[in-house]
């Protein structure tokens, strides 16, 4: 069945000295089966040749910007998200990567029902134990706020995709709060639950 590139997406990564990394990120994006996309590349003033790189590549799908984040990484995913285009939000931290079927796959789940959120599973690689783990996330439940205040975290960011016109409708942001620089992304889908968002939880 071929799927109609309707959807833009805009794919958010913020980097810090992450080169080795960020180029392996950009390549599984430029990859994608799905080719309706743009990458948002927010620096925080890398010392590593993050700039070099990335304007080195020239390629009109890419937008770089950057920013003094002070240690809240929730204050560059910002940024990325009010200079997209795109009606969905896609993160993807620079230390992590896609499989090239990644926006294809949630291309056709967003085709099915006006969810708010999709979060796909995601393979943990131990390459010490030469282990390969698959991390399921969810399950969503009907009154997922209280579900999540209960049992923490059930996503992970650079699985997750949101859409757009939600969080500006509803005014949600990623916290700049120092003291949340560890569980932004656990506070960001917290008040995107309690707004009575709607997640959907993908085994691929």
């Amino acid at each position: 069945m071929k799927i109609k590139k309707k959807n833009f997406f805009s794919v958010i990564i913020p980097t810090y000295n992450m080169l080795k990394f960020l180029k392996i990120a950009i390549k599984s994006v430029m990859k994608q089966r799905y080719k309706n996309f743009e990458i948002i590349i927010v620096d925080n003033f890398s010392s590593d040749g993050t700039d070099k790189y990335v304007k080195s590549l020239k390629n009109k799908k890419i937008k770089f910007f950057k920013i003094k984040n002070h240690g809240v990484i929730g204050k560059s995913r910002n940024i990325g998200i009010k200079k997209s285009k795109g009606e969905w939000i896609a993160f993807l931290d620079a230390d992590d990567q896609w499989l090239p079927n990644k926006l294809f796959d949630i291309n056709k789940i967003i085709n099915l029902k006006n969810f708010h959120v999709i979060c796909s599973s995601e393979m943990i690689i131990d390459k010490i134990k030469n282990k390969k783990k698959i991390w399921h996330y969810g399950p969503y439940k009907k009154n997922f706020y209280e579900f999540l205040l209960r049992y923490g975290n059930k996503l992970s960011t650079s699985s997750s995709i949101v859409k757009k016109n939600f969080l500006f409708s509803k005014k949600i942001l990623f916290s700049e709060k120092k003291k949340f620089s560890n569980v932004e992304d656990y506070d960001f889908f917290l008040n995107i639950s309690r707004q009575n968002g709607i997640f959907y939880f993908s085994k691929k």
